[in-house]
């Protein structure tokens, strides 16, 4: 016997063995994980319990978005001291529900929330006290979201930074 029928004898039982088996040689798809930041777009004013408008470009195509307004830890409340829980924004009512078109983009408009979250015990996180935005306080409005396309899993996050304005009562 030659040695290249000795070798097609081996190989042939050794790749039917591996398909029964249920581990496929052949090409096996994995999901691809791409990472995109996003740009959002604000007028650098909001105010508590007003709708606000802000604009989202490089974010995942078709992604579900979650937008999402914290204090910057850098202040001495958030960071220093204590943790400061991010408020959800939801979609005011009347607008469409928070989801990029097919290149990315996407106009949101949502109600600003009137209150974040302060944890004051760092071991126990469900202990937290309301805290209501301060005029000319600093804010990040934070978006974030994910789409996936085939087998390509695309994340997206991106942040604007803009101050409280309260209005006169």
């Amino acid at each position: 016997m030659t040695l290249a029928a000795l070798a097609c004898a081996l190989v042939v039982p050794a790749t039917s063995l591996a398909t029964i088996s249920g581990v496929d040689l052949s090409s096996k798809k994995e999901t691809k994980f791409v990472f995109l930041k996003a740009r959002v777009g604000s007028d650098g004013i909001v105010t508590p319990g007003q709708p606000e408008t802000i604009s989202i470009s490089r974010m995942a195509p078709k992604a579900r978005i979650a937008v999402f307004i914290e204090p910057p830890p850098t202040t001495l409340q958030c960071g220093e001291l204590y943790f400061c829980d991010a408020a959800p924004a939801a979609p005011a009512p009347g607008s469409p529900p928070f989801k990029a078109d097919k290149k990315g983009r996407a106009v949101l408009t949502f109600i600003m929330p009137d209150t974040y979250y302060l944890e004051t015990d760092p071991f126990n996180p469900k202990i937290r006290t309301p805290v209501t935005f301060a005029d000319q306080q600093r804010i990040h409005i934070d978006v974030q979201g994910a789409s996936r396309i085939r087998h390509v899993k695309r994340e997206s996050f991106g942040f604007a930074r803009a101050t409280v304005q309260l209005h006169p009562s």
